[in-house]
C-alpha cells in the first residue's frame, strides 16, 4: 500500500469521526461498546496495518521511521472508526425515511463493464504469464508484486512503455490490489480492491497523456462490505450529470448536480435542496 494511500486512509477516518460524533447521541458509547465493533470499515483498517507491517520488512532503514508513524495513525485511526460505527449504529432509528418517489433516483445502477479477464481473486502466487494476454510486440514484466505487459523501449536508455494489462498485489496476502488496462501508456480502464478483499472503485478513462488520468462514464466505488457507496458519471475527466453518494448499509446520503465540473445542485436522502 502506498504512503499516499495509507494517509488518505487516516484522513478519511478522521473526517468520519467529525461527522458521526457530531450526529452521535448525547450519552456517548462505552469503552466496551467500541471494543465489541468489529465492521468491515475496522477490518480494512486492521488489514491496512498488516499491510504496512509487510511493506516495512522491504523498506530501507531511512524509512521505516515513518512506517513506524503510519502505524501508530491507523491504529488511532481504527480507535475514531470503532466510535465512528457504533455511532452511526445508533443514530439509524433518526434517518429520515426514503420517500417512495425518490428510492427509484436513489437505487444505483449497474456499474460500468469493464473488460477484465482477470478474476477477482486472483493471487500472485497462482498468476502465470500467459494469463495476461500481452498484446503483439510487448513483454512482460514481473515483479514480486507486480507484473504487467510493455513495449519494449526504442532507444538506449529508454523506459519500457505500459502496453495491455497490468496487476498489483499486497504483499501481506498476495491477494489483487488493482488492474489496469493501458493503450500505448494510456490508461483505459482501472479496478481496485480493498486490502480484506472485493472491489473498492472501477470505472473507464479516455487518457490523451501518460499518467494525466481522465475518467469517462460511469465510476463506481465500494465499501468494505460491497455496498455502493458512490457513483459518478464523467466526460473526459470532468463530472458531468449526478454524482451519488449513500452510507455503507445503502441508506442515501447526498447527490450533486454537475454540469462540465460545476456543482448546479445538491439533494439529500428525502429530495431536499442542501
Amino acid at each position: 500500500m502506498s504512503s499516499l494511500r495509507l494517509l488518505s486512509t487516516v484522513f478519511l477516518a478522521l473526517l468520519w469521526s467529525s461527522v458521526a460524533l457530531a450526529q452521535a447521541p448525547s450519552e456517548p458509547p462505552t469503552t466496551g461498546d467500541r471494543k465489541s465493533v468489529s465492521t468491515p470499515r475496522v477490518q480494512e483498517l486492521e488489514a491496512s496495518i498488516a499491510e504496512l507491517k509487510a511493506s516495512r520488512e522491504e523498506a530501507p532503514e531511512n524509512m521505516k521511521g515513518l512506517v513506524d508513524r503510519q502505524l501508530e495513525s491507523l491504529q488511532q485511526a481504527i480507535k475514531m472508526q470503532q466510535m465512528v460505527d457504533t455511532a452511526n449504529e445508533q443514530n439509524k432509528a433518526r434517518r429520515a425515511q426514503v420517500p417512495a418517489d425518490q428510492k427509484a433516483f436513489w437505487t444505483p445502477v449497474a456499474p460500468a463493464k469493464v473488460p477484465s479477464w482477470i478474476s477477482d481473486t486472483q493471487t500472485r502466487a497462482e498468476l502465470k504469464d500467459g494469463m495476461l494476454k500481452c498484446p503483439e510486440g510487448t513483454k512482460v514484466y514481473a515483479e514480486k508484486h507486480a507484473v504487467d505487459c510493455r513495449l519494449p523501449p526504442t532507444s538506449r536508455g529508454g523506459i519500457p512503455k505500459p502496453h495491455g494489462l497490468a496487476l498489483w498485489f499486497y504483499k501481506s496476502t498476495g491477494k489483487l490490489k488493482a488492474q489496469r488496462y493501458y493503450e500505448n501508456g494510456l490508461l483505459r480502464w482501472d479496478i481496485s480492491y480493498h486490502t480484506i478483499g472485493g472491489r473498492s472503485s472501477e470505472g473507464l478513462y479516455d487518457n490523451e497523456k501518460p499518467k494525466v488520468d481522465r475518467e469517462n462514464g460511469l465510476h463506481t466505488s465500494y465499501a468494505p462490505n460491497g455496498t455502493i457507496t458512490r457513483q459518478a458519471e464523467y466526460k473526459s475527466g470532468q463530472l458531468q450529470g449526478w454524482s451519488k453518494q449513500w452510507e455503507d448499509d445503502g441508506y442515501p446520503s447526498t447527490a450533486t448536480r454537475y454540469e462540465n465540473n460545476k456543482q448546479v445542485e445538491m439533494i439529500g436522502p428525502t429530495g431536499q435542496k442542501m
